[in-house]
């Protein structure tokens, strides 16, 4: 039978995409919660229901801008079920005193296992390959292994990390690159970290993107970029859409570039017309790398610890924002 609450009036916390979990089930038993998946669809309806709500749940599609914070004069905090910020307006959130927490790390493998999914099934032609079979054909083609190649991770944030742990588990050589860590770090499932990215672009059988979407990484993957990957690489992305510019994918996968891309994630979700949707060179994911149930489990136990602890008075320890206390 499903716990979850129906969309109610005078709630304290609102959740307003679907996301739920047994955690919410027992925050639901000290504060009235209202569970309304599709409000986001309707920023003025949502800016209505926000009258008395203390915490706001969201995760990639609701906008929280400074609209959204202002007309919610009792909110305390934006509980983010992810970790991509791109949705919420930062700024807004610490000029009204509102903490912002996400789920930080709560997806992480379930993320990692996704981008390796993805090099496999490129690897493999797995997805051709069982279309093939489908209309009766056999063609016993020959794939590539990933084993003992290597894989460049672009942002060493919990994902990245994962990722390398994995990708060196399967015996590949990791390389990874963040412009926030030191080239003398020691990471777990990293050989090395290269303070130049043009560095691991030219060394790197498989490129995964692990950072977040921001003016300085919108369409970071350009034709530049992917002229400097080798032209047996597959690019994996299963972080945001915007960070690659799609148009010159699809220029590089045309030309022979690049070997192929995973795909979890467009610049448009989901996305319109475009020549990559049916690219034989690339494998599609409906944005779900974090779309686990262990991970959604752990995500919910996140965001019901962070909401409990700062509508009790107490500070976050997953803030994002520039407050761990409201600041109201």
């Amino acid at each position: 039978m499903d716990s979850r609450p129906k969309a109610v009036e005078s709630a304290e916390v609102l959740v307003v995409e679907n996301i739920w979990g047994a955690a919410f089930d027992e925050l639901a038993e000290h504060y009235s919660v209202s569970f309304d998946p599709e409000l986001y669809k309707d920023p003025e309806a949502l800016k209505k229901s926000l009258t008395g709500v203390r915490a706001l749940v969201v995760r990639n599609k609701t906008e929280v801008d400074s609209e959204i914070l202002r007309a919610a004069t009792s909110l305390e905090i934006v509980a983010r079920a992810g970790v991509g910020l791109d949705n919420i307006d930062l700024k807004a959130a610490d000029q009204e005193g509102v903490v912002v927490v996400a789920a930080i790390g709560a997806n992480a493998r379930s993320v990692a296992e996704h981008a390796l999914a993805l090099a496999f099934a490129l690897a493999r032609e797995v997805p051709s390959l069982d279309a093939s079979v489908r209309q009766g054909e056999w063609d016993r083609r020959l794939g590539i292994e990933l084993a003992n190649r290597t894989w460049g991770v672009v942002g060493l944030g919990a994902t990245g990390r994962e990722t390398s742990r994995l990708a060196k588990a399967i015996g590949m050589d990791v390389i990874g690159y963040d412009p926030f860590v030191s080239g003398d770090s020691k990471i777990i499932g990293i050989d090395e970290v290269v303070v130049d990215l043009k560095d691991l672009l030219a060394r790197s059988d498989v490129v995964s993107l692990h950072i977040p979407l921001t003016e300085d990484t919108s369409k970071l993957v350009d034709g530049k970029f992917l002229a400097s990957m080798r032209k047996d690489a597959f690019l994996i992305n299963s972080s945001r859409g915007g960070l690659v510019d799609e148009d010159a994918l699809f220029a590089s996968l045309e030309d022979g570039t690049i070997r192929g891309a995973g795909l979890d994630v467009r610049a448009e979700e989901p996305p319109g017309p475009h020549p990559l949707n049916a690219h034989p060179k690339v494998v599609h994911s409906p944005h779900v790398a974090g779309l686990t149930e262990e991970s959604q489990v752990r995500v919910t136990e996140m965001l019901a610890d962070e909401i409990k602890l700062v509508l009790a008075g107490n500070p976050a320890t997953k803030s994002v924002s520039a407050h761990k206390l409201p600041a109201k």
